[in-house]
């Protein structure tokens, strides 16, 4: 690959700004204004890069996919692939991504008042169900793909706001969570005794 040029070095760190002022200061404070400051640079050169807020909040959703991806890595896949990937997800301890799950709260919120962000969530949202799918090696359904993705968004969420109380339990219970999906479902009746047909796999 070549080096990226000016346009894309400058993006990128604009979206980056607007990273760090979202973590430090929420979406009600995520202004051009606070984002130049942030960057060291006049506020028109924000306007000169993005065509307009939309742009630049689309720019950082990009952005915190990517880091989002290089924290994951490229992963392998059957059970022991979806184990690390929860592991990576949810790895709040020193290596944690802070700053980046504050930031996603915010654009979160953005989101919700943004019907081109929302669909552009919407959209990584439903590859990221697809992807967990293929790292469980195609043994999970879409619903327990999203949940296993909802978990992470929430625990993500949570971390935000008390991170050393999320790096207690997020990625174990995660592991519990994948290990449950992937067992059989076996239906007892009051007796204790097993249930004909109760052979399938927890989550359907």
């Amino acid at each position: 690959m070549g080096r990226p040029s000016l346009r894309e070095t400058r993006r990128r760190q604009l979206a980056s700004a607007l990273i760090r002022v979202l973590a430090t200061h929420g979406q009600a404070g995520a202004t051009i204004a606070a984002v130049a400051a942030e960057a060291g640079v006049p506020n028109g050169i924000v306007h000169h890069y993005f065509v307009d807020k939309q742009d630049l909040y689309g720019a950082a959703l990009d952005l915190l996919v990517a880091r989002f991806r290089e924290r994951l890595g490229t992963g392998r896949e059957g059970a022991s692939g979806l184990a690390a990937y929860g592991d990576a997800a949810l790895a709040l301890d020193a290596t944690a991504d802070v700053e980046a799950a504050r930031a996603w709260v915010g654009l979160f919120a953005e989101a919700m008042a943004d019907p081109a962000l929302f669909q552009k969530v919407r959209r990584l949202l439903d590859t990221e169900v697809v992807a967990i799918q293929r790292r469980s090696g195609d043994h999970l359904s879409t619903s327990d793909a999203s949940a296993v993705l909802s978990f992470v968004v929430g625990a993500l969420v949570f971390g935000a706001f008390a991170p050393r109380r999320a790096a207690g339990f997020a990625a174990p219970s995660l592991r519990r969570l994948i290990e449950a999906l992937g067992r059989p479902l076996v239906l007892r009746d009051r007796a204790g005794a097993t249930i004909p047909g109760g052979n399938g796999r927890a989550g359907q």
